[in-house]
């Protein structure tokens, strides 16, 4: 019985004392394969016959047992020739676009389904995600605005956001010492000038307001507290109308968001509008 393919490469393999494992190691592949091989399940593509037979030591024709039968005259025809696996490809119709990496003469390009990429080039990186982000030469842009002048705006916005209440806080620090000073009369200046401050959140909030343009953003609350403590001390001062009469302020209080918190939600819904 003549000797099959499997068989010849198990008993070579052997005789040269290598595994399985030593052969898929050197050709890349998994010694499974290797086994396949050798129980004539399959056999190696006819481009690795070369690298196995170099790794046995032996001749490409001894390998497939061609030596031993066509000394006498064997035809070509007569000998076994080896299974080759076949692999299925895919056809990639190029004219449909699909979503993936792609590069050419322009750079590197990722895409996915939401239609979000990534361009990486020699002009630059752009990304578009929520937004678009723009690297290059010129600097960073997020959906075309540079990112300095974003950067020089929001400075410029706290700045015109702190430098008026700075200037309020100065101030009524400086009007609370010379009440404590000049104001000495049953310790009057230091006893209720610290109600100023009250005033300063009143108008830092005021000014918040304005800006977000939302009538509930002013601390009427505060400014309700500033003006009951300043009349009852000064009512206690003075002998008139004090604590006990003010309490009514208080009541304000909640008139004032009933009225303006509805105005603010048309406002603010009129904004989301516009911004659509």
């Amino acid at each position: 019985m003549s000797e099959t393919f499997g068989q010849r490469l198990s008993r070579i393999r052997k005789e040269k004392g290598l595994t399985q494992e030593d052969i898929a190691k050197r050709i890349v592949i998994s010694p499974q394969a290797v086994s396949k091989w050798e129980n004539d399940i399959s056999s190696p593509d006819i481009l690795v016959l070369s690298s196995l037979a170099d790794i046995l030591g032996v001749s490409v024709d001894e390998l497939l047992g061609r030596e031993e039968s066509s000394p006498k005259g064997a035809k070509v025809d007569d000998i076994e020739e080896p299974e080759v696996e076949e692999v299925e490809t895919e056809v990639i119709d190029e004219s449909i676009p699909r979503p993936g990496i792609t590069i050419d003469e322009n750079g590197l390009h990722a895409e996915n389904q939401e239609g979000a990429y990534v361009h990486l080039g020699g002009k630059g990186v752009e990304v578009k995600g929520e937004k678009t982000i723009t690297i290059n030469d010129d600097g960073v842009r997020v959906d075309g605005v540079k990112v300095s002048k974003q950067v020089k705006k929001r400075v410029r916005s706290k700045a015109a956001r702190w430098i008026p209440t700075g200037t309020l806080l100065g101030l009524a620090i400086i009007g609370y010492i010379l009440m404590g000073i000049y104001w000495p009369d049953q310790n009057m200046g230091w006893k209720c000038g610290w109600t100023i401050f009250l005033f300063v959140i009143s108008l830092d909030s005021l000014y918040e307001a304005i800006i977000k343009r939302r009538f509930c953003s002013f601390a009427y609350p505060v400014l309700v507290t500033g003006v009951y403590c300043m009349l009852g001390f000064t009512g206690d001062y003075f002998h008139t109308l004090g604590w006990g009469f003010y309490w009514f302020l208080f009541l304000t209080i909640p008139a004032f968001y009933l009225l303006f918190g509805p105005i603010d939600s048309k406002l603010n819904a009129i904004k989301e509008e516009r911004e659509e």
